[in-house]
């Protein structure tokens, strides 16, 4: 697994790669919000110093795959490791679990759960910056309505909350005009494309009085025009070799 100029575009040969061999996974969900951990990591926002910060939580735990392959361009994630994704005895499961050695601060995977931790060690620690990534279908769970009450109340403003709006399941319950639903909670809503990463990079450092939100415009399965927006690959596999090889040499970021 050569690291390649081109990081994304590796991460997500590497992603079809190791997922195909599990047949375990969530290729397209992983695929939008690899320009958005990718910012996290190379610009130093989660890392220091090669040394992991502990203030990321991957709420959106089904793209778990998308954070290892990103840690592995970095050097975080052995290609040993990542070869082993969901295989038995391995540490790198479809879904995360805690684990110091891997950068993993919750395990996560049921949603709404990632950003109530967030907001704990938000609060617990207000001279640290915390970030936490969630699905757009977690704005579903009362857990977030309720958790943005007291990011509100405690006026946190070392969080950032990061929604990938990839609209993935927008058919079977809408979230309706979620920008003007999260003003309500917070003055710092932002909305931008969530693969154009000087965009990401410009909000995310971005200085505010209260918590940040923001709202990642994002496609799902970005990088492979088959499987983009398309909820029959959201856990499914290359049927073969054959198509595993046709998606690599088509693949962009």
């Amino acid at each position: 697994m050569k690291i390649l100029k081109n990081k994304i575009v590796n991460a997500k040969k590497n992603i079809l790669d190791v997922c195909f061999a599990a047949q375990e996974g969530h290729i397209p969900s992983s695929f939008s919000v690899l320009n958005i951990l990718n910012v996290l990591i190379k610009k130093n926002l989660i890392f220091k110093k090669k040394k992991y910060l502990n203030n990321f939580i991957l709420s959106k735990g089904h793209s778990a795959i998308g954070y290892y392959a990103v840690l592995n361009q970095y050097g975080y994630i052995s290609d040993k490791d990542l070869k082993k994704f969901a295989t038995f005895n391995s540490k790198l499961g479809g879904h995360p679990k805690n684990n110091s050695k891997y950068h993993i601060t919750a395990s996560t995977g049921s949603l709404g759960h990632g950003l109530p931790i967030a907001a704990g060690m938000a609060f617990a620690k207000k001279n640290k910056k915390v970030f936490v990534l969630l699905g757009d279908q977690e704005c579903n769970e009362g857990t977030l309505w309720e958790t943005l009450l007291l990011c509100s109340h405690h006026k946190l403003n070392n969080l950032t909350i990061i929604i990938d709006r990839n609209y993935s399941r927008e058919e079977a319950l809408s979230l309706g005009k979620l920008e003007k639903k999260l003003r309500i909670f917070s003055k710092y809503v932002f909305v931008i494309n969530g693969h154009n990463e000087e965009d990401i990079f410009k909000i995310l450092k971005k200085k505010t009085k209260h918590y940040k939100i923001v709202i990642a415009k994002t496609i799902k399965g970005y990088g492979i025009k088959e499987m983009e927006n398309s909820n029959e690959w959201h856990h499914k596999f290359p049927k073969d070799i054959n198509e595993l090889e046709i998606f690599k040499n088509k693949v962009y970021s």
